[in-house]
């Protein structure tokens, strides 16, 4: 089957995070067709091609996709058996560039790699939820570290997020997702003058100061690599119960980026600024920024291959931090266009599908 074809069986499979087992089925099922050896660990697919190497390179795709949005506004359907409609060379559908086309991709080159002589161990793992809490990923390193990793003198991964192939992405600051809560008094809202303390008012106050903490500490903990943290105000919720109700309590949501000076103190610093009167919680676990060498091997050879090669920090967060926590150097490096994920009528160009068979095939023959 050509990648082509088989990105189109992917993406008629409905996967967002979290439902990712149809998928899972459909990849192991195509998997031993082909004669490979397919394992599904922890909901991950993990394919390995393992001799008595010293080094190994582990290729890395997520197959869980956000939600498709305003179906209105697709041209053409983002799954089901109507999905995947081909134009101008462009294959259309939900989670084609993120990341489906680097499924297709690593998949056809695991049938290739059944038939090559093999200097270099593999290991290729589709993972689940990278789009939420990247823990596929992250059960996947843990398992390849307590098995695996001390049987190697070199490692290295290749994340196959979109980067048109014309870019490799070395890094990503961290992520804290917080929940912001004031308190007040309740009250009809005929009667203003009743209400002594105003929970949504209160929290318009908060969200001023944490903008304010925000501006100070992008310039105080800046990092040369990662550059500045940021805190963005990403959603406003209150508990009114009809529009004529103050309610007892208001919140705001924000999503801060961090640097590593700031990540694990950031809770601290909010709780500092905003006072014992405000509830601050974290929704989710904590994402740690992830980094790798510009001088690491992985990241000189990809410079060799692709002419004028962008090396770059990734402005939002992905699985990098899981392997580079565990001392694996990392690069984003896959077929998909950044410019058309997370949004209608995503695409991806199936030229370059087939060129990133090409370049992960030279990657494993010169690391």
């Amino acid at each position: 089957m050509k990648p082509g074809q088989l990105l189109t069986k992917l993406v008629k499979i409905e996967s967002y995070s979290g439902q990712e087992q149809n998928l899972a089925d459909y990849l192991m099922d195509f998997s031993k067709k082909h004669g490979l050896a397919p394992e599904l660990h922890d909901g991950n697919v993990v394919i390995k091609f393992i001799g008595r190497n010293a080094k190994a390179l582990i290729f890395n795709a997520h197959m869980d996709t956000v939600k498709p949005g305003d179906l209105g506004l697709w041209r053409y359907p983002p799954f089901g058996k109507n999905s995947g409609i081909v134009e101008q060379g462009n294959l259309y559908g939900l989670g084609v560039s993120d990341d489906k086309g680097a499924i297709a991709a690593m998949l056809s080159l695991a049938v290739i790699l059944k038939k090559t002589v093999l200097s270099t161990d593999i290991f290729i793992v589709f993972v689940t939820n990278e789009e939420t809490d990247g823990s596929g990923s992250q059960r996947f390193v843990k398992h390849f570290q307590e098995k695996y990793a001390s049987n190697y003198t070199e490692i290295a991964a290749v994340l196959g997020e979109p980067t048109n192939l014309t870019s490799c992405e070395i890094g990503h600051r961290g992520n804290v997702f917080m929940k912001v809560t004031t308190h007040g008094d309740s009250g009809h809202g005929s009667k203003p003058e009743n209400i002594k303390t105003h929970a949504i008012l209160e929290n318009i106050k908060v969200i001023d100061k944490i903008i304010n903490l925000g501006q100070i500490l992008a310039v105080s903990l800046k990092d040369s690599i990662l550059q500045s943290p940021s805190f963005c105000l990403t959603g406003i919720q209150s508990g009114q119960s009809s529009l004529n109700t103050v309610p007892l309590s208001c919140s705001s949501t924000w999503d801060i980026r961090t640097t590593p000076k700031l990540h694990y103190k950031v809770l601290k610093l909010m709780k500092k600024e905003l006072g014992d009167k405000v509830d601050i919680k974290c929704l989710e676990k904590p994402s740690p920024s992830g980094y790798t060498s510009p001088n690491s091997k992985i990241v000189q050879l990809l410079k060799v291959f692709v002419p004028d090669l962008e090396v770059k920090v990734s402005p939002g967060s992905n699985d990098i931090c899981f392997f580079t926590s565990a001392g694996i150097d990392a690069v984003t490096f896959g077929p998909g266009q950044k410019e058309a994920i997370h949004k209608e009528n995503e695409y991806v160009e199936l030229a370059k599908i087939q060129q990133a068979i090409h370049l992960y095939k030279r990657i494993i023959k010169e690391f």
